[in-house]
C-alpha cells in the first residue's frame, strides 16, 4: 500500500488512526441504538457496514480515500462488538460471562491471525486490492449467516421500552467505567502497536522476509487463542479485575522491552507474552463493565460500548505518534516508549473498587 500510494510508515498509523476514531466514536451510539432495534439486529448491520466498506478500501485511489473506509470499517465494527458481548454473555448464562467473552476474543484472535498472516501471502499471490475484497466479500458472507442465525429471534427482543437521559448519564459517568477504559487503553495500544508496526519493524529493521515476520507478529494472536478462555474462568471464579488487570497490563508494558531488543529470539518470546498478557485485559475489562450495569440490562450494551469506545478513541493518537517517533529515532525507541505508554494507562485500575465491594453494591 505504501509504495503504491508513495508513503511511508506515517500511512499505518494514518489508517490505523482512522479506524480507531471510527469504532471508538461510534461505540455510544451504537449502543444507545440497541435499546431501540435490539442487540441481534445491530450486530447483523454492523457486521455488513464493516464489509461492504473492506470491499471499497481495496477500490481506494489514494491514502485519504483509504483512511475515509478503514473509518467506516470502524463504525460498522461499533455497531457489531457491543452486542457481540452481551450476546454470547447471554448464551453461555450467568457465571460464566468470562468465559464468554474469552471465546469471543478467541475467535477475534482467530480472524487477526488469517488478516495477519493469511492476508500477507494473499497480497503477495494477488495484491493488496483483490485481498481487502474477497475479506469483505467473506465478511458480507458471515453476515449472512448471522441473518440466519439471529433473526429468528429477534421478534423477542425490547419492547416499549423509552430511553432515559439519567440513565444514560448515569452509565457515561459512572466511575467505574471510565476507570475500565482508560485501562484498557492501554491494553488496546499494546495490541494496535504489536499488530500494526509489528510486520514493517520485523522487514524493515531486522531484514526478515514479509510472510516470515507476519507469522512472528501473529503469534501474539495464536497465544490468545487459549489464553482469552483461560482468563476469563479465571475471572468467573475468583472477580478481582483490579489485580488482574494490574498485573497483566504491567506485564503487557515490560514486553515491549522484549520487542526493543536486538536478539530475534527475545522478541519472538516478548511477542508471545505480550498476546498472553494483552488477551487477559480484554476479556476482564468487558466482563467486569457488563456486571456494573447488571440492574439496567438495556443499557448493558451501552456500558460495554462506551468501555471499548472510550479506550479506542483515547488510542487513535498512539499510532501516530509511535510512527513519528520511528521516522525521527527508530523502531526500538518507538517499542519502548510504547512500553512506558502502556505501563501508565493501567495505572489508574489501582482505583477500581474491589471485587466484594463492587457485588455488595
Amino acid at each position: 500500500m505504501a509504495s503504491e500510494f508513495r508513503q511511508d510508515v506515517s500511512m499505518l498509523g494514518l489508517v490505523t488512526a482512522a479506524f480507531l476514531v471510527g469504532v471508538g466514536l461510534f461505540q455510544v451510539p451504537a449502543g444507545l441504538l440497541v435499546v431501540k432495534i435490539g442487540t441481534r439486529k445491530m450486530a447483523i448491520y454492523g457486521i455488513f457496514i464493516a464489509s461492504f466498506a473492506a470491499i471499497a478500501s481495496g477500490l481506494s485511489e489514494d491514502s485519504g480515500e483509504l483512511a475515509t473506509m478503514r473509518f467506516i470499517v470502524g463504525v460498522g465494527m461499533a455497531c457489531f462488538f457491543g452486542p457481540s458481548v452481551i450476546l454470547i454473555s447471554k448464551y453461555l448464562g450467568k457465571g460464566s460471562e468470562g468465559v464468554g467473552i474469552g471465546l469471543l476474543n478467541s475467535a477475534h484472535a482467530i480472524g487477526g491471525i488469517f488478516g495477519l498472516f493469511g492476508w500477507v501471502v494473499l497480497a503477495e499471490a494477488i495484491g493488496w486490492r483483490m485481498s481487502l475484497v474477497i475479506s469483505g466479500g467473506l465478511g458480507a458472507l458471515s453476515g449472512l449467516l448471522l441473518c440466519l442465525a439471529l433473526l429468528k429471534e429477534s421478534n423477542n427482543e425490547i419492547k416499549n421500552f423509552t430511553i432515559k437521559m439519567h440513565d444514560i448519564a448515569a452509565t457515561i459517568f459512572n466511575k467505574e467505567l471510565i476507570i475500565l477504559g482508560i485501562t484498557l487503553l492501554g491494553f488496546q495500544a499494546g495490541a494496535s502497536l504489536i499488530l500494526t508496526f509489528a510486520i514493517a519493524y520485523f522487514v524493515q529493521d531486522l531484514r526478515i522476509d514479509s510472510i516470515t515476520a507476519s507469522l512472528i507478529s501473529s503469534l501474539s494472536l495464536i497465544t490468545a487463542l487459549g489464553s482469552s478462555p483461560l482468563f476469563g474462568r479465571i475471572y468467573d471464579r475468583i472477580r478481582d479485575a483490579k489485580k488482574l488487570l494490574f498485573v497483566s497490563g504491567m506485564a503487557s508494558g515490560f514486553c515491549f522491552l522484549g520487542i526493543a531488543n536486538s536478539s530475534l529470539y527475545v522478541i519472538i518470546v516478548s511477542v508471545i507474552l505480550a498476546g498472553f498478557f494483552l488477551s487477559a485485559g480484554f476479556v476482564i475489562v468487558y466482563a467486569r463493565a457488563k456486571e456494573i450495569n447488571r440492574f439496567q440490562t438495556k443499557y448493558q450494551t451501552l456500558a460495554v460500548g462506551f468501555v471499548n469506545g472510550l479506550s479506542l478513541f483515547g488510542a487513535f493518537w498512539i499510532p501516530i505518534l509511535f510512527s513519528l517517533i520511528v521516522n525521527r529515532s527508530g523502531y526500538v525507541t518507538a517499542w519502548l516508549v510504547g512500553g512506558i505508554i502502556v505501563g501508565l494507562f493501567i495505572l489508574p485500575v489501582i482505583k477500581l473498587t474491589s471485587a466484594n465491594r463492587h457485588l455488595s453494591k
